[in-house]
Order: structure tokens, then sequence, then C-alpha cells
């Protein structure tokens, strides 16, 4: 696994990154949340314990949304970047803390 995608480098400051709206997201971030929320289940994640279920299905839908996105180009390349951001903020809702979740644009089902 290449080191820029590790979910325990840059943490806060990685998320911090990909919620400001004037950072042009990238593979990498993509990559990134992935295997952020990806870490997070395995790990049983006590935030990802308290979300109601149909939270955690609406998370699990923002993950695919963004996984589809790596596995197809031309998929992406009709998304804008803040629908793109909307999608990994969705996957990586309650796994965060610090009040980080508060920046986040308001949640927009683009399904």
């Amino acid at each position: 696994m290449h080191d820029s995608h590790s979910p325990l480098l840059g943490g806060p400051k990685r998320i911090e990154q990909i919620f400001d709206p004037q950072h042009i997201l990238c593979r990498d971030d993509l990559l990134w949340v992935l295997h952020y929320v990806q870490k997070k289940v395995a790990q049983k994640d006590p935030a990802l314990l308290e979300l109601p279920k149909p939270r955690l299905m609406r998370n699990f839908q923002y993950f695919g949304e963004a996984a589809v996105l790596l596995l197809s180009r031309s998929s992406a390349q009709g998304l804008d970047n803040e629908r793109i951001r909307v999608y990994l903020l969705e996957a990586m809702h309650g796994l965060f803390q610090n009040g980080e979740n508060e920046a986040a644009p308001p949640s927009n089902d683009y399904s």
C-alpha cells in the first residue's frame, strides 16, 4: 500500500483538506477515504456502532459510489468536484471527531 493512502497518515488534516471546498479532489483523496473507512470498519470503531442502521446503509451507499468512481474514469469525469466531495463525506459520516463533521456541506442525495 502506498503511504499517501494510509488512513493513519494525516488523519484530521487530510479530512480537513477533503472538506475544504477550495481543495480540488484527486484520485488519491478517493483512495484515502476508502482506506480510512475500511480501516474504521475493520477496527469495529465504536462511532460506527452508535450509528442507526439507516445511516449505516447511507454510509455504505456513498462508500460504494466512491468505489465505483475509482473503477470508471468516465463516470468521475461527468461529476463536479463538490458532488464527489459529498460522496466522500457521506461515506465517512460519524467516523471523525473534533467538530469536523460540522464543516461538512449540507447532505444531498445524488442517487
